[in-house]
């Protein structure tokens, strides 16, 4: 038997090895050989012995990994509940930016209009003040055609004698 056993292990490749260390391996337990010439169910309790052991090593093994594997589930979970609050407050806070864009957005379209209202305004403000001044002008040369005409009437009066005669 240990003969076939050595030969299907040499058969065996490097992938498969590690498929066969998860194969369960019932060696014979050592007993002398008187026990086994007298007693042969000796050897199959012994077996059965080994059996149970192999049995519940894996049973223990299998419930470690059940409860790491629920503890890993657990984690995940509350990571997932976290990232659920997280993501949700990011959501609102991005409709609380959104709101505070369009007001954004809404106040610079009023200041646009109000800026394009005082740049009408003040255009008119120009002309009127460029008309004001051209009233202006237009009056300083009509007062100072007044003026002339005023004092050539004056320089054109014959000059008569004294100051009483201008008066009476």
């Amino acid at each position: 038997m240990g003969k076939l056993r050595d030969y299907i292990q040499s058969q065996v490749s490097e992938g498969d090895r590690a498929v066969a260390e998860n194969v369960v391996n019932f060696k014979r337990p050592a007993l002398p050989a008187k026990t086994s010439e007298k007693k042969p169910g000796a050897v199959a309790l012994a077996l059965v012995n080994q059996a149970a052991e192999r049995i519940k090593t894996l049973d223990d093994y299998a419930t470690e990994r059940l409860a790491r594997a629920e503890a890993l589930v657990e984690q995940a979970i509350e990571q997932l509940k976290i990232s659920h609050v997280k993501v949700q407050s990011a959501d609102q806070l991005k409709a609380e930016c959104e709101i505070k864009i369009q007001d954004a957005e809404k106040r610079l379209e009023q200041s646009s209009s109000q800026i394009a209202a005082i740049e009408t305004e003040l255009s008119a403000t120009k002309r009127r003040a460029k008309a004001a001044e051209a009233r202006a002008h237009e009056a300083e040369k009509a007062l100072k055609h007044i003026e002339d005409a005023l004092r050539a009437r004056i320089l054109e009066l014959p000059t008569a004698g004294p100051v009483s005669d201008i008066a009476g």
